[in-house]
Formats: structure tokens, C-alpha cells, sequence
């Protein structure tokens, strides 16, 4: 993957986590060229590390490798929910040593498994009560479908949706017009190119 493809697969996949608005996305990327895709990966990831946006490129036997694009202390924030820990713990998730073992059991069962687990959802942001509606009612019976399957607050839902679909054609207008999101949100200013300024 060159850098001009990743730019597109972060602007169109990944906007709202660049953002500061949602605590990770996932995007597939192709398997060919994968030693191109994780250079590209691992430099992007240094520059734009040091603004607190982690990339990490995961391996896998399906058709598609994947990305995941992540605010640690983000995630962490999301993720220690009483309600997310519940539902990691019933999953044999590690319940010490805090974001960074969860993160990488996730990425273990992403690549060796045939199917999502379903505690993606908590990762990429989904309210919990969702992720347990899910599981409980086998993905049927929802009350709103978007990003996700939404079995609760269908209000806070959809504004999340809309939100996160502004980022997304907010940045996606930036790389479109030559600014990249290295130059967004990892260059001197990004600490100050959050949602407000990117959907300005």
C-alpha cells in the first residue's frame, strides 16, 4: 500500500478515530505488496504517535489484512467502563495490566478467526448495551441500524452516526484538495487539528 492509498483508506475508514471523536476504526487492507503496507503502516504510526494516534497493522489468513487506528488514551477511557469490563471478563479478556493486553488479545482473535468477535464493537466505540444487545439478540431485532446495530439509545446513535460521517467527508475534502493527514493531524499544528477544526 502506497502512501497515497493509505491516505484514502484513513480519510475514508478512519476519520472520526484521526479526529478525537471515536476511540479506534477498522479498515481491511489488501494482502499484496503486505512488506510495502507495513512500512507505510509503521511510518505513519511514528509520526503520527507522537499526537496520540496509534496505527497497527494486522496480519490475517481472510482476503483482507487489517488496520486499526487507535487513541490509546482514548480507548482506555471507553474501555474501562464498568459495563465494557463485564463484558470482556465474560470473554476472557485480561483484567489487568490495563488497555494494552485487552488490545492485543482483540488482534490475536482478529487475525486467527474466521469471524469478528463480537467485542469488537467495544474497541471501535459502540456502546456497550449495543455490543450486549448484539450478543443477546443474535443481531436481529434492532431498533436503528447504522455503523452499528443499535439496541438502546437510538438518538445518541444516530447523532454519533452523523458525527461521524461529517469527519469523515471533512477529511476526505482535505486529501482530496492535497492536504494529507500527516499534515493534519502529525505535523507542528495537529495538536491543535481536532473535530472542531477538521469540521470547520
Amino acid at each position: 500500500m502506497t502512501e497515497s492509498e493509505l491516505e484514502y483508506l484513513l480519510a475514508e475508514h478512519c476519520a472520526p478515530t484521526l479526529a478525537g471523536v471515536k476511540a479506534a476504526s477498522l479498515a481491511g487492507c489488501p494482502v499484496q505488496r503486505r512488506e510495502e503496507t507495513e512500512r507505510t503502516v509503521k511510518e505513519y504510526d511514528r509520526i503520527l504517535g507522537e499526537r496520540g494516534i496509534r496505527l497497527r497493522l494486522i496480519p490475517t489468513h481472510r482476503a483482507c489484512d487489517l488496520l486499526l487506528v487507535y487513541r490509546p488514551e482514548l480507548l482506555e477511557s471507553t474501555l474501562s467502563r464498568p459495563d465494557a469490563q463485564t463484558l470482556l471478563r465474560g470473554r476472557n479478556y485480561p483484567a489487568d495490566g490495563g488497555v494494552g493486553p485487552q488490545l492485543d488479545c482483540l488482534c490475536r482473535r482478529l487475525a486467527e478467526q474466521e469471524e469478528f468477535p463480537h467485542e469488537v464493537g467495544l474497541f471501535l466505540g459502540y456502546p456497550p448495551e449495543d455490543v450486549a444487545g448484539f450478543v443477546e439478540h443474535q443481531g436481529r431485532e434492532w431498533k436503528s441500524l447504522g455503523l452499528w446495530k443499535v439496541y438502546s439509545d437510538v438518538e445518541r446513535a444516530e447523532n454519533l452516526f452523523s458525527l461521524y460521517d461529517r469527519c469523515r467527508r471533512a477529511v476526505r475534502r482535505q486529501v482530496a484538495q492535497g492536504v494529507s493527514v500527516l499534515e493534519m493531524f502529525g505535523g507542528s499544528t495537529a495538536g491543535r487539528c481536532h473535530a472542531g477544526k477538521v469540521l470547520n
